[in-house]
């Protein structure tokens, strides 16, 4: 559980009701978020077969988007609340950043609000590092992040190698490496609603990277 990391104060608590506030007013920038994948009988409800391994409500944040001031007023908190837990958490593992790629990390300023209402979830085994080409680079990922919105019993989040799961609290960061040493999914509780914002830690410079997306 070394390379877990879970931080939790006044701040984060603060900006889990902030987020939470902006999710429920904001329904015109809420989406499905399901994602599928697997084959099997129709556990998720899909209505043609296919297994749903996600469904959620989700609200994608872009940082660097000023379009929308309220949402980019909660992006850039975001950014500024999660930049200081991974400073907190390279500063508890000095190695990992020295045996990085650039010796260095920032974090991607594209990121997601889920919903998951009760009986909906991340029921798949999954880790948050493909080679699939998108914006957000992920074949450059090294961390992922998650920041719970609030408290529910059983309804954090699970790593299979490490058999540990990690608490569903109001303003818990929990930081972790995005690659397959760590896959992880979801709780699901038929009981509550679980609310986080989560998004992913990039190899290299913030700068260099806005560079590539305006190339």
């Amino acid at each position: 559980m070394r390379l877990i990391g879970t931080f939790h104060n006044a701040g984060y608590e603060a900006l889990a009701d902030a987020a939470l506030a902006f999710f429920d007013r904001r329904s015109d920038l809420q989406t499905p978020g399901a994602a599928f994948g697997g084959d099997g009988g129709d556990e998720g409800g899909a209505g043609d077969g296919r297994r749903l391994d996600k469904v959620s409500t989700d609200i994608s944040l872009v940082w660097l988007d000023r379009s929308d001031p309220e949402a980019h007023g909660l992006a850039d908190v975001i950014m500024r609340g999660v930049s200081a837990g991974l400073q907190r958490y390279l500063a508890e593992r000095p190695l990992l950043l020295e045996c990085c790629p650039e010796r260095s990390l920032f974090v991607n300023p594209i990121f997601n609000l889920q919903r998951y209402a009760p009986g909906e979830g991340f029921r798949s085994w999954h880790c948050d590092w493909t080679t699939s080409d998108e914006a957000t680079e992920p074949i450059r990922r090294v961390l992922a992040w998650i920041l719970y919105l609030n408290t529910l019993p059983e309804g954090g989040t699970e790593f299979h190698w490490q058999e540990h799961h990690v608490e569903a609290e109001k303003g818990k960061l929990a930081i972790f490496p995005a690659g397959l040493s760590h896959i992880h999914r979801g709780r699901v509780s038929h009981e509550h609603t679980k609310t986080i914002a989560t998004g992913w830690i990039n190899a290299g410079s913030l700068d260099a990277y806005i560079s590539r997306l305006a190339a």
